[in-house]
This record gives C-alpha cells, structure tokens and sequence, in this order.
C-alpha cells in the first residue's frame, strides 16, 4: 500500500496521469501500413495494399506525403489484412481524408480463422460519396459476425469519366461499441395469443397489420401455444393492404441496401419441400417447363428433403433461372442442419439487404455463432431490377406453383417476429436479440416484456 500526506504522494500522482492519458489515447488504428510506406499495389502481395483495375482507364500511385492516388474509370484499392477482436459486441469504424472527383463506395471483406469468406464476407459501409475538390475525412462503421477472425478495406473510386481522382489518406480502422439504431418491428405473431378467433385469424400483437387470414385447417394447440401445418393447403396469409410493409429490395436495385430480420420459433417435423414465409409473385411461367420466368420477391425455407438433409434457405429472386440468390445454411455442406423433429427451435435470419447470398446470416437457438452458409452459386441479381411486387405476406406455404405434389412445410409454428433494419429491439444485433429470444429455451411468448 502506498501511504501519503495530505499532499498528494508522487507514485499516486504518476499513476493517476498514466490512466489520464491512457484514457484519452486516440484509438489504436489496426490498419497495417496506413501510410503506405514502400507499398506496390500492382504488385499483388497477399497481406500488401492491392490494386485493381475494373474500367480501363485506371491507375494507381503512392506519394512521397503519404497518401494514395487512383485515377480514371473505375478501381479498387483493398488494404492488407487486420485481426479483428471476434466480439460482436464491438464495430469497426472505417475513416480516411479523401477528395476527388467522381464517386466513392467503401466495403469491408471478412475472413475467418481458416481464411474462408466469413458472414457476412462483404460488407457495404459506404456508397456513392461524392468526391470534392476540398479534402475531408470520412467515416463509416462496419458490423463483422461472430465468425470473423480477419478484415480488410476496400476503396472502389469510380467515375463516368477518364479524368476520375480519388486521393486517399491516412486511412484508420479502429474498435468501437457496437451500436444499431433500433429495428422497427413490422410484425409480431404469436400462436400463444392468437386472438379471438384462432380458427379463422391470427392478430398481430405489433398492432402494426390486419389479422391473417387462417387459410385451410391448421390445426391449434392451446397448450402447447403453437399452429400444426400437415398439408400443403394450410397457411396463414397476410392482408393486401399490409403488403408494401414486407417489401424488401436490395441495394442490386436501388443503390441502398434493405435489411431486415426475421424470427420464427417452430418445429421441423417432416418432408418440407417449399416456403416457411414467402412474398412471392408468380407473373409468368414456362408452359411446358414450369419455370418461372417472371416471379418477383423472396422466400424463407426451412427444407427437409427426399433424403433427410435438412437446412434454412433463403431466397430473394426475379425468376428461378439465374437472375436470383440462394443462401445455404446448415453444415459445412450447406444442408445438414441439426434439428431434431418436434423439438422446438428459434430461427433468426439476417438479410443484410445488399444482393449478395454469402451476408446473409442464420442464428440457431440463441447461439451468438451463425450457421455456416454455402451459398448457391448458380445466379445473381442483376443491377437496377426491383425484386419487390404487389403480393401478400404468406407463412406456412401458399405458393401451388412450387413443389407441386409435395408438402410445403410439415412442422409446428409457436412465433414470427420480422423486424426492418440493421438493429432490432432497442438497436440490439440479430445475433444478442436471438440470445434473448431463446432465453435459455424458455422464450417468453405473447406480449413480450422489458429486456432483462
């Protein structure tokens, strides 16, 4: 112990300053070679600053003042890899001083322990900045999984024409307290508290929607506060006049991405062939085929198929040929999820709203770890084609035209939560509200109450 008078002894007073200026640090930039000492981006050096060339012409140079120049159409300037903390409690703010002319889009790209594209792989932190003459530091926040172990930034300048610039300086990464604004809940359903008429209609506790519509006969179970589905003519369907509420574009269509998540606590029965929820057009089919030519929209899957392999599946989609993506998840496969038949589970899904199949994200049973996506690689979306349409939101099937002669879901449904944005309740993560969902697997059902 250190005794002092009543002036302050000199040890204490060394101390306290020490955690003063500690305290008041500037964040440690985890950014390697942020000055671009001795870089060669043509190069082509694993853990170096790379450059890309995407639309001709384009160039690249290091100054002597420490900054980057891109010049032209189109390039990518990506940074060497960073450690990132693997804490989903915390973000990583992006800044650099930049000007210019043209545009600027900033993403960051994930990797996991193994150097493996991690969820989400590539993130959108940034889009269509226009670049000044005057320079000034900009900042964007990125949101990595649980799983990733690495990061990298990248820097896309772009331009209409030849004469593009972007200048790039003193780029920074550092760790920050991980903050969503919070999600806007469109809708809550709970079989626990139906309503009145649980035969005929499911409320909305979110007092957001009108009651769905009870399509079929499924059967509920009071005690056990769920909706059993046996037949492919048994759904819930969502009213007209709700339905631009569950339109999610991408920003493949609008330049802005259109995240939401969605929450179902249910079981996994039996053969599943179709759509756990669905907002899913059918405009125009191949005769003969059966392809859909034209079907704007998305579709949740929970799949158990003719061989017993079992996963989630998502899909946002303008047809069933190419122009769609399908996330994966469930073991290093990509369809061996682990659910045990009439054991109730809690599904978060995570659809970050930019087009692409790898960010896409799904929680099980509160785990803080996303399931392993393998995305189909067989498609994308193209750019500037909205994938949204006029149709209701519908769960539990309802979609004839798909699996035809096959039960769509066979299962119990007890909950469906879907929230819009990156946040959900009081801005937690997808993953830490799943964790409160699950609630050690006693989620708390109806109404729900103050986060604990």
């Amino acid at each position: 112990m250190i005794r002092c008078s009543v002036f302050p002894c000199l040890p204490a007073v060394a101390v306290i300053f020490a955690a003063l200026l500690t305290a008041h640090q500037a964040p440690a930039n985890l950014l390697p070679n942020s000055d671009f000492a001795g870089a060669d981006p043509t190069a082509n050096i694993l853990e170096g600053w790379r450059w890309d060339p995407i639309q001709l012409p384009n160039e690249v140079q290091m100054n002597n003042d420490g900054s980057a120049t891109m010049t032209g159409r189109k390039g990518f300037l990506r940074s060497p890899r960073f450690p990132t903390r693997r804490d989903t409690t915390v973000s990583y703010q992006v800044s650099a001083e930049v000007h210019g002319k043209g545009r600027l889009r900033i993403e960051t790209i994930w990797w996991d322990e193994k150097g493996r594209p991690a969820s989400p792989h590539v993130e959108i932190i940034l889009s269509g900045h226009v670049l000044a003459e005057q320079p000034a530091r900009i900042e964007a926040l990125a949101h990595p999984g649980g799983n990733a172990a690495f990061g990298q930034v990248r820097y896309i300048q772009d331009s209409d024409s030849d004469d593009g610039l972007l200048v790039l300086r003193q780029p920074a990464v550092e760790v920050v307290p991980r903050r969503f604004e919070p999600g806007e809940l469109l809708l809550r359903l709970d079989a626990a508290q139906p309503g009145d008429s649980p035969a005929e209609q499911w409320q909305d506790l979110a007092g957001v929607n009108r009651p769905f519509r009870i399509m079929g006969a499924p059967e509920h179970d009071p005690d056990k506060g769920v909706y059993r589905i046996d037949s492919r003519d048994e759904f819930f369907e969502g009213a007209l006049e709700d339905e631009s509420r569950f339109d999610f574009d991408t920003a493949r269509a609008t330049g802005r991405n259109d995240p939401f998540t969605v929450i179902v606590y249910a079981s996994l029965d039996g053969p599943s062939f179709g759509s756990m929820l669905n907002k899913l057009d059918l405009r125009k089919s191949d005769p003969e085929s059966g392809a859909m030519l034209d079907a704007p929209g998305w579709l949740l899957n929970l799949t158990w198929n003719e061989f017993g392999k079992k996963r989630v599946a998502f899909h946002q989609m303008l047809n069933n040929l190419h122009d769609r993506i399908i996330s994966r998840h469930g073991g290093e496969d990509g369809q061996s999820l682990f659910v045990e038949p009439g054991a109730m589970h809690l599904f978060v899904v995570h659809v970050p709203g930019d087009g692409m199949a790898g960010n896409i994200q799904v929680f099980l049973d509160g785990s803080r770890l996303p399931k392993r996506n393998v995305p189909w690689e067989g498609g994308s979306l193209p750019k500037n084609r909205s994938i949204t349409n006029d149709e209701p939101l519908r769960i539990g099937g309802g979609l004839p035209f798909i699996a035809k002669g096959k039960p769509l879901f066979t299962g119990t449904i007890g909950f469906v939560e879907i929230w819009k944005g990156r946040g959900l309740r009081d801005g937690m993560t997808p993953e830490a509200y799943g964790e409160f969902r699950w609630n050690n697997g006693r989620p708390e059902r109806g109404l729900i109450g103050k986060v604990r």
